[in-house]
């Protein structure tokens, strides 16, 4: 499996149950904003990229699931964004803590 546009080669399937728990705990962490933490539920997943179809709508699902929780809006990610967003991943096979979702979240919040 891969991600178009990216030399990243996913984890895969197989990892699932190791690895999507650790990446859905990472943004857990005490004292981190919620913006934060939304974005991190968002790249996390996506890196580990567990599913043939559908990861970036299951990340966006797990992201706005957070912010509704929380008193925020539901945010949508712009296909036209998209490059913006996931050119962390695209380009080191890592995502980024300060990442684009975290900004492109904070412009839809109006947060800028």
């Amino acid at each position: 499996m891969r991600i178009a546009g990216s030399w990243l080669i996913p984890p895969g399937p197989h990892r699932f149950a190791e690895l999507i728990p650790a990446a859905l705990a990472l943004p857990n962490e005490a004292g981190r904003h919620l913006v934060v933490q939304a974005a991190e539920l968002h790249d996390n997943p996506v890196a580990v990229h567990p599913f043939t179809d559908g990861n970036g709508r299951t990340a966006r699902l797990v992201m706005n699931n957070a912010l509704l929780r929380c008193g925020y809006p539901h945010t949508i990610m712009e296909v036209t964004g998209r490059a913006e967003w996931t050119r962390p991943t695209r380009e080191t096979g890592t995502v980024s803590r300060a990442g684009s979702a975290e900004r492109s979240i904070r412009r839809e919040l109006g947060q800028n």
